[in-house]
């Protein structure tokens, strides 16, 4: 194990104290006090950065640089071990770090005297992120933000930890303690530091860069994924494993697959649990929609209260098939909710979707969400006792401060039963009570917000809002997902280049892997819904660049080979807090060769799924999405062709379409635009009337012009379950 090679460090180091990366709870930004706050000074180099999170840092007494050549040129001339700070402007822990330490004059003069200080937003940089996350798991067992990693000139860590203290607290040393002692071992123990460095080197390397033997991904291989986080569930309160519980998109829509393909309805249940339970739980705002970024505790009640664009785009998918899967609107409302909230709060005027929400206002984590009984009782007057008692209100909170978080839970279900009204007028009573409430919401301080673009994330958000649209055909779902893709379209891309963040006419130009890969998928889902074949184009180009710059011996990198910028140039197929980008890319080749019709591009979808094959059977839990695409390869995709030229009806065949579960299918039309040359339309667009095909496996089904027959075909369609169980998404190319 590499942390056998450090452990004299450790030992040298920190005897006294025990490492742990799970952050403490419960104490605001003023929780270590009596140390000296900075005083006036002229602005750092991150005044000059345009990334908020950095921004933020621009009035440190500490001389921060960004990710540049300037600075590791510096530690090279100056020889000086390099001090790289990782976070995000809405990580509670890093804006705590921030305060305590970055803030404060002493600690800033030691970083000064001994380090070379980079700070860099991960969100801007999940490059660099990905590498040096690899660096803080493999010597401390896990991760987190903000992220601490001391390296040399060169780029090799050499130790790394998330959250220190400014003095020692929490089992943890202190970060001034910690910086002082760094510096004078690499002073007197320069040879052991460059091992060691080497040494987590190579071992991150071998992990970022790690081939695993082929292995087709056939129904067992996707059985036995789904039953790993079947064998993880918490059948109390849903989720996989104990706390802290974070949403697991991916994983859910898994279960829904393996329900279709086994007949179980088990692995339905998992997921229909986990989803209602969230959406009940504090991690999910009931008032203004959206999720929180993940519960602390194992009942989904108490988050960290960040919002993150992904989380709500990635979740919007697996309620929406809930939805599909059991006709309760109760999934379809949480979907109004997350889009909602994305739309009402998130949304440039431009159309670009922003990126997070703090988790802190007024220097206090969750204050912007919480409420106490006098405020409501206020707020709402008699109402407001049966209201408060129905969201989980008491007197002493479930909160600090005695603070609640609203929440339905076992207590809500007796409310309903002694309030005088009947289930429709309740649940219509509730919506105008929340609606109050929320406009007294939105008079207080509000979280900040990082404002930036990511193309990645608004790719995943167009997928949302796009599917969201063809299931309930309401027109600002698709009018919200052409707005984020023609802005990224305008505005960040060149050519055939896709760029990765955009804030306030700057543009961030690198290119990575996961921009490529969410944001083709999210044009091509809008193809799809709105059957404007510009998308389509776009994709397909952005496509082949995708395969010149990050695919090498059919494996995609994280990041082009010429990037000068990364000691090392990774390769990630497992899920993170986001999908595989190289599972996503995958899944890309395949969808647009089943749309285009195009042999070539299927064959590397094949090459591509094979070449990686072997980890889903490895490592199911971590590789979610690409059994997905194996789910999706085993029989040939349904192909739907919508042919004609009335709108308007076809919205309504649509809703009979999409709210069936049918996961496996691409949609190829032509609504009253001049024909296409795709071969699915070809001979099949001089229809006088709205007409439906329905193919799989190279042979059609009769057309369909009617609703009922529709209807029936979508009957026959919805419950098939793959009668050959062996047959293997994978074969050898």
């Amino acid at each position: 194990m590499v942390r056998h090679a450090i452990l004299w460090l450790i030992i040298f180091l920190l005897l006294p104290f025990r490492i742990d990366v799970q952050q403490p709870r419960g104490k605001s930004m003023d929780a270590n006090l009596g140390h000296k706050k900075s005083t006036s000074h002229s602005p750092n180099r991150l005044a000059k950065a345009s990334s908020p999170y950095l921004q933020d840092h621009a009035d440190n007494p500490v001389d921060w640089y960004e990710w540049s050549d300037e600075a590791f040129a510096r530690a090279v001339a100056e020889d000086k071990p390099i001090f790289l700070s990782i976070g995000y402007n809405a990580c509670h822990w890093c804006h705590v770090m921030a305060h305590e330490s970055f803030e404060d004059e002493e600690t800033a003069a030691l970083l000064n005297e001994h380090f070379i200080s980079i700070k860099v937003d991960r969100e801007e940089r999940p490059d660099i992120d990905q590498i040096y996350m690899a660096a803080v798991t493999a010597l401390t067992g896990s991760g987190g933000w903000p992220m601490s990693v001391f390296m040399t000139p060169d780029k090799k860590p050499f130790f790394a930890g998330t959250y220190f203290p400014r003095e020692s607290a929490y089992g943890r040393p202190g970060f001034k303690y910690l910086i002082t002692e760094l510096a004078r071992a690499y002073k007197e123990k320069r040879s052991e530091i460059l091992r060691s460095a080497q040494t987590v080197l190579d071992h991150i390397a071998s992990n970022l860069q790690s081939h695993i033997p082929p292995r087709p991904i056939d129904s067992n291989v996707i059985v036995s994924g789904a039953d790993v986080f079947l064998s993880q569930l918490d059948s109390r309160h849903g989720g996989f494993g104990g706390a802290p519980k974070f949403p697991q998109a991916t994983g859910l829509s898994l279960l829904f697959r393996t329900r279709q393909l086994t007949g179980d309805k088990k692995y339905a249940d998992a997921s229909f649990l986990t989803l209602r339970k969230m959406a009940e739980g504090g991690i999910y705002d009931q008032l203004g929609g959206g999720f929180h970024r993940y519960s602390v505790d194992e009942k989904w009640l108490v988050p960290h209260f960040e919002k993150m664009l992904y989380d709500n785009a990635l979740l919007t998918i697996p309620y929406l098939e809930a939805y599909q899967l059991s006709g309760d609107s109760f999934y379809l409302q949480v979907v109004r909710g997350i889009l909602g909230h994305l739309q009402a709060d998130m949304t440039d005027a431009e159309g670009g979707i922003h990126s997070t929400l703090d988790a802190d206002s007024e220097g206090e984590e969750g204050k912007f969400y919480v409420w106490n009984r006098d405020e409501l009782i206020e707020i709402l007057g008699p109402d407001g006792d049966w209201f408060g008692r129905y969201f989980g209100l008491t007197a002493d909170g479930n909160f600090e401060h005695g603070q609640t978080i609203l929440n339905i839970g076992d207590h809500s279900p007796a409310v309903r039963r002694t309030v005088d009204l009947g289930d429709d007028a309740f649940d219509a009573r509730v919506e105008e009570l929340k609606s109050i409430l929320l406009a007294h919401r939105t008079q207080r301080i509000h979280p900040s917000k990082d404002d930036k673009i990511l193309a990645s994330w608004n790719g995943l958000a167009i997928s949302a809002f796009a599917q969201a649209w063809l299931v309930t055909g309401e027109e600002d779902y698709l009018q919200s997902a052409q707005n984020a893709a023609d802005f990224i379209l305008s505005r960040m891309t060149n050519g055939d280049r896709l760029f990765h963040s955009y804030r306030h006419g700057r543009i961030l130009k690198v290119e990575l892997l996961e921009d490529y890969a969410y944001f083709i998928a999210g044009l091509i889902d809008l193809y799809q819904a709105s059957m404007n074949e510009k998308y389509l184009l776009r994709a397909k180009a952005l496509t082949k660049r995708a395969v010149e710059t990050f695919s090498e011996n059919n494996l995609f990198y994280s990041s082009p080979a010429d990037d000068k910028d990364l000691i090392i140039r990774p390769l990630d197929f497992t899920d993170g807090s986001t999908p595989s980008p190289a599972a996503a890319m995958i899944s890309n080749l395949f969808r647009i060769g089943a749309i285009s019709g195009d042999s070539n591009i299927v064959q590397q979808a094949d090459a591509a799924l094979w070449a990686v094959s072997g980890l889903a059977s490895r490592a199911p839990r971590a590789t979610a999405s690409l059994l997905l695409v194996g789910h999706f390869v085993m029989d040939e995709p349904l192909e739907v062709v919508i042919v004609g030229d009335d709108p308007m009806k076809m919205k309504e065949f649509n809703r009979d379409l999409f709210s069936r579960f049918i996961p496996n299918k691409v949609v190829v039309g032509n609504i009253g635009q001049e024909k296409s040359d795709l071969p699915l339309l070809v001979g099949r667009q001089d229809v006088d009337r709205l007409t439906y095909y329905f193919c799989r496996n190279k042979t059609c089904r009769l057309p369909v012009t009617d609703r009922q027959a529709l209807n029936n075909e979508l009957d026959w369609l919805e419950p098939a379950i793959l009668s050959d169980s062996d047959k293997d998404a994978t074969s050898s190319p």
